[in-house]
């Protein structure tokens, strides 16, 4: 068993050497990557907040097999959600807004022999993710 004069004797002799200028760049190359990755991640964990409301429009739609009226409340709240929760000049949102109104629209009211495929497709949710990443 190792005992502590022998770790604290390893580290003194370690700490003690003169450090190269190739682990200096190193470790600040790497502290450069381990500082965007976390501000690229935070970037996007400040917009996961819209998914579960995405999420809550494609159960909605999901509803709406059976249901006529469920498909107008779920394209509102699909268009709602992408149009007025969009960053201000994001025109990715606006279309996206029109692409998920227009499927959930698509289940009874314009083409009801496709019902049982869009109503089971949670396109909401996958263009919110699109949204979100895209930023």
């Amino acid at each position: 068993m190792v005992g502590f004069e022998e770790v604290t004797g390893f580290l003194v002799q370690a700490v003690s050497e003169p450090v190269k200028l190739g682990w200096v760049i190193f470790g600040v190359l790497l502290l450069l990557v381990v500082l965007f990755s976390i501000k690229h991640f935070l970037d996007i964990a400040v917009d996961m907040w819209k998914i579960p409301f995405a999420v809550i429009l494609d159960a909605i739609d999901l509803l709406a097999y059976d249901k006529p009226y469920l498909d107008i409340v779920a394209a509102l709240g699909a268009f709602v959600l992408f149009w007025v929760f969009a960053k201000r000049g994001h025109h990715l949102s606006k279309l996206l807004a029109i692409l998920a109104a227009a499927e959930a629209l698509v289940g009874f009211w314009i083409l009801p022999q496709f019902a049982f495929i869009t109503n089971l497709l949670p396109l909401s949710t996958i263009l919110m993710f699109i949204l979100v990443w895209s930023d």
